[in-house]
């Protein structure tokens, strides 16, 4: 059978975005060029696709299915005990490397680090010689994260910590973080699929999101700065919350592609000497 004719047989079964990612993952050829060609696929190649389809239209996210993901250019490896990376994060990603390239950065954490995506893209894109941490409460994603750390070439710490427990005495320049903000009452459909602990912010979303705001000052360097992902309804609570803190200097928000406000880059206010008498 032609894989063309596979494809114009099922596409229905799939999004253009996974289409083209299953494509690429599993012949290493871009859609458009598997279209035009006459490229023959055996039985068992045939029976793969068949599975993938299946399994996908049961509601497994493609990613699962073929055990990878593609982060900022970087391919990562994802199992069920990790969350996908999502292109959003990318953004925080990017602010994350414009502060590092610009500042005086040299130790960073990568806080709820799931499968590794942020801490070792950091690695992998900047010069710069980091001390980077990447930390999570599941031991499993952490042996996921140090999968893709040594298929990467990358040296990162990883530490087993519910949030800021085991880093104690420690402080960081840059922390950076993408922690659970899905609302209960949301997760469901594909979701389902994906590690409740990766996912759930509470009933309102906002309970890591609230966590990490009120501890992260302690585990910052005077004027550190920290970059935290949240849901797009969290704006209005995280301005409440940093006016009763008063930790952190003026907040910068980042925009997802959708325009809805997805998350927010803060400086530390520096520590305030008294003057002895």
């Amino acid at each position: 059978m032609k894989l063309k004719d596979w494809l114009k047989k099922n596409r229905s079964a799939f999004g253009d975005s996974d289409l083209r990612f299953l494509i690429k993952g599993v012949f290493n050829k871009d859609l458009s060029e598997v279209m035009a060609e006459n490229i023959h696929i055996d039985s068992e190649n045939l029976q793969y696709l068949d599975e993938v389809k299946e399994l996908s239209e049961a509601g497994m996210p493609l990613s699962y299915i073929l055990g990878k993901e593609v982060f900022f250019g970087l391919e990562f490896k994802v199992d069920k005990d990790v969350l996908i990376p999502r292109p959003e994060t990318e953004l925080s990603l990017e602010k994350a490397l414009q502060i590092i390239n610009n500042h005086d950065i040299k130790s960073v954490l990568d806080l709820g680090c799931g499968c590794g995506n942020i801490g070792i893209s950091i690695a992998k894109k900047t010069a710069k010689d980091l001390s980077i941490v990447s930390s999570d409460v599941s031991e499993p994603a952490l042996a996921v994260a140090g999968q893709n750390a040594e298929f990467h070439s990358v040296d990162i710490e990883l530490v087993h910590s519910d949030l800021f427990e085991n880093l104690k005495q420690r402080r960081f320049d840059l922390i950076v973080s993408n922690p659970p903000y899905v609302e209960e009452s949301y997760i469901k459909g594909s979701l389902l699929h994906e590690p409740h602990v990766s996912l759930s912010g509470g009933e309102n979303g906002f309970f890591y999101v609230d966590k990490i705001l009120r501890q992260a000052k302690d585990y910052l360097t005077d004027k550190g700065w920290l970059i935290i992902e949240m849901g797009y309804k969290h704006k209005e609570l995280t301005e409440k919350l940093l006016e009763e803190l008063d930790s952190y200097e003026s907040p910068e928000w980042i925009k997802d592609y959708s325009g809805h406000f997805r998350a927010v880059v803060l400086r530390r206010r520096p520590t305030k000497v008294h003057p002895t008498r």
